[in-house]
């Protein structure tokens, strides 16, 4: 049992050594409170989410790699981690964390990995639909195809895309939602998505309050 304030790298090594899953992700987080140094954060990181991946729980291990990424101190090593994060968070179905994740990757790639990083977002979203749809998963696989079209996609891309969502779309009965999607493919620019309208509903300016207009410098007749 920890009772000190600090633990070194070949203590967790050996604790760990004869230890099942479960005691050894009690110990781990303990450790997470302690005062450690910087070699023995990372490795209690990377060592809980190996453990975590391990039993699925892959929410819990993205995090625990994005917290690595965010005390790595090469670039290198830090992209690395949150790409891995990234590919956690998505297996977790966990796209709202995906998202910071790629936004954090994105902020401090180069030129290069910005372009890897968008073809790996693609690809992690890929496997992940078509791991969905075989376990006949569709109603998320139809969440994952939505996340999909807000990506940086060529036009091949988006029709396979949105070719595929309406065959979901019919087999699961949404008539509507098949319709609007057979608009947008035939004419993109007839549709609308409902966030861009709701985000220019609240940009645009509200006429007809005579103090407005008259900062404004308009005249309505």
């Amino acid at each position: 049992m920890i009772n000190r304030e600090s633990v070194t790298k070949k203590e967790i090594e050996v604790k760990l050594a004869n230890s099942g899953d479960y005691v050894k992700m009690d110990y781990l987080q303990r450790c997470l409170k302690m005062q450690l140094d910087f070699d023995t954060k990372k490795f209690v990181l990377t060592k809980l989410s190996n453990i975590y991946e391990g039993r699925k729980m892959f929410l819990e291990a993205g995090k625990m790699i994005r917290n690595s990424a965010d005390i790595n101190a090469t670039a290198d090593s830090k992209f690395n981690d949150f790409v891995k994060s990234l590919e956690l968070f998505i297996k977790a179905g966990s796209f709202d964390e995906a998202d910071i994740t790629y936004k954090k990757a994105l902020a401090m790639a180069n030129a290069r990995q910005k372009v890897e990083l968008k073809i790996k977002m693609k690809d992690l979203y890929k496997f992940q639909v078509n791991e969905l749809l075989s376990r006949d998963k569709r109603k998320h696989a139809l969440e994952v195809y939505e996340k999909m079209l807000a990506l940086d996609l060529n036009p091949i891309e988006r029709k396979e895309i949105q070719g595929s969502m309406m065959g979901l779309y019919q087999k699961l009965g949404k008539i509507r939602e098949y319709s609007e999607m057979e608009k947008m493919i035939k004419n993109p620019a007839s549709v609308i998505p409902k966030k861009q309208v709701k985000a220019e509903k609240e940009e645009r300016p509200i006429f007809g309050n005579s103090k407005f207009d008259e900062d404004l410098g308009i005249e309505l007749y």
